[in-house]
């Protein structure tokens, strides 16, 4: 499309009259159009309840010219100011103000910088999405936990065009540092990860991450030697200078942080990366739940056939018994036996599924981590069941419950 800067009509602009440079088709390129009016087009009509502040300008500058709503605006704008230059320039060489001439060309230069900025934000905007589908993918046929949770950080530098990249999950109010990818510096990246998990930062108030818990938004660190709200020691062992975090939460609560860097390109991380790195972290959030999902129901169907293989030898060593041609007097329990077989069922009705795990678990003498890794579930939650437990079993400590445990268990087998 070319305009024609001829024309030059007069447009409102809050409240006074202007005069600007028209733009209006060639009509030796395209038909006429007729110039739009209030009503005439069903989009322009209905749109101001929702356009930007950028749409109603558009709209308001061009009301009376002859341009099709389906234009890009940008292309659009960008003929108006060549013809209004056009318009300038011939102004201009008829006073031979030279000064002028060159202020003219600097602002068309500068303009055009801006539109090529623009376009080249949006093209690594979509690149950045494509590469974030693309990591993605790779981790979809994960079905273990201890591999996701390794893989996450090579995809964000493999798929994304990162440098380096770390996965942190939160753990009592501290950061513990799961896995790194530093591409080929393997060993930087096991140096980083046994560092970090010796300082287990803790969650404070002025550290970026618990911004991020409170607000669950992403995080763009430029200057991290002087960010106060960094950890320090991390920072500094890592030799990072730049960075974008951002929070992983598939239920909706903070459960980890994504870091990334382009320490080795020497690059300054911008907005794209952070928005980048955000999309990725939600995307691998439900990656990690579904694995978790599965790895459980793994784990209970594992459960179910044991369950199942040991009643099939019992019913097998029932059948298989021989008979044996005598009077089989009645068993009958004492008192106390009774009295046992009774406590057994009321407490065991009182119990979950799940509360009867734990209680196995810390019977066997386990810690809440370790009975939440075996479980797959937080340690949180654990402390919750233990402390349910400890209450319907009147308990003071685990001692106790666990003691508890082990008499139900010698009543079953008896």
């Amino acid at each position: 499309m070319r305009l024609d800067p001829t024309i030059r009509p007069r447009i409102a602009g809050d409240g006074r009259t202007v005069e600007v440079v028209t733009v209006a088709r060639d009509v030796s390129e395209t038909p006429p159009v007729t110039a739009l009016r209030d009503g005439d087009h069903p989009g322009w009509a209905s749109r101001p309840a929702r356009e930007s502040a950028a749409e109603r300008r558009y709209r308001e500058a061009f009301d009376g010219c002859d341009i099709d709503p389906t234009d890009d605006p940008v292309g659009v704008v960008t003929e108006a100011v060549e013809a209004k230059a056009t318009v300038l320039r011939a102004a201009l060489e008829r006073t031979g103000d030279v000064g002028a001439l060159a202020a003219l060309d600097a602002v068309l230069d500068l303009t055009a910088l801006e539109r090529e900025l623009i376009e080249d934000g949006a093209r690594r905007r979509t690149f950045a999405l494509l590469q974030v589908q693309e990591g993605l993918s790779k981790l979809r046929y994960v079905d273990d936990v201890a591999t996701i949770v390794d893989r996450a950080p090579r995809e964000m530098v493999e798929s994304c065009g990162f440098d380096r990249a770390v996965l942190f999950r939160v753990h009592d109010g501290t950061m513990v540092m799961e896995s790194a990818y530093f591409g080929d510096d393997r060993e930087g990246a096991e140096k980083m990860v046994a560092f970090a998990q010796a300082v287990a930062p803790p969650l404070d108030h002025m550290l970026l991450e618990t911004q991020m818990i409170r607000r669950h938004a992403p995080a763009l660190v430029t200057d991290a030697r002087n960010d106060p709200r960094v950890n320090r020691p991390i920072i500094d062992f890592s030799l990072t200078h730049s960075y974008v975090a951002a929070p992983i939460m598939p239920t909706g609560k903070v459960i980890g942080f994504l870091h990334a860097d382009r320490l080795y390109s020497g690059r300054t991380v911008d907005e794209i990366d952070r928005d980048t790195v955000w999309a990725f972290a939600e995307g691998f959030g439900y990656a990690y739940e579904r694995t978790v999902l599965l790895e459980r129901m793994r784990r209970q169907h594992a459960e179910v056939r044991r369950a199942l293989a040991s009643a099939d030898e019992a019913v097998r060593a029932l059948q298989d018994a021989d008979l044996d041609l005598r009077k089989i007097e009645p068993v009958e329990r004492s008192p106390a036996a009774q009295s046992l077989a009774d406590i057994q069922t009321r407490v065991l009705s009182m119990l979950t599924r799940r509360e009867v795990e734990v209680l196995r678990l810390m019977a066997a003498g386990r810690t809440n981590q370790q009975i939440a890794d075996e479980l797959v579930i937080s340690a949180g939650t654990v402390k919750s069941h233990v402390k349910r437990v400890l209450r319907k079993l009147r308990a003071t400590n685990r001692a106790e419950a666990a003691s508890a445990y082990v008499r139900l268990a010698i009543g079953q087998q008896g």
